[in-house]
């Protein structure tokens, strides 16, 4: 058995149009044969599940984490922390170079 191969091709030239013609004459290509699986979703389908989905665990589980997001207060606090110890760690790096 020869593999079938599938290609979409854009015509330039009105000579390669009767070539192709011959081609599906002799029937050598078929031309216009769509074989389209028609169970295999199409995304637009597959975004619908998928949201589909995603209500129906967030309804059984519940939000994603426990705790309230933090508030941008919270976050400057945590920011502030974190640029202090780094400051620290590198004036230590200095004072032993030193």
């Amino acid at each position: 058995m020869t593999a079938v191969k599938t290609m979409q091709i854009r015509i330039v030239n009105p000579r390669a149009e009767r070539l192709i013609d011959e081609l599906a004459s002799l029937d050598l290509i078929e031309i216009g044969v769509s074989e389209i699986d028609e169970s295999e979703e199409t995304p637009l389908e597959w975004y619908d599940r998928w949201c589909q989905e995603c209500a129906e665990r967030r309804e059984r589980e519940g939000p994603p984490y426990e705790e309230p997001p933090l508030s941008m207060d919270a976050i400057v606090a945590i920011v502030k922390e974190t640029r202090a110890e780094r400051y620290a760690r590198k004036q230590e790096v200095e004072k032993q170079k030193n």
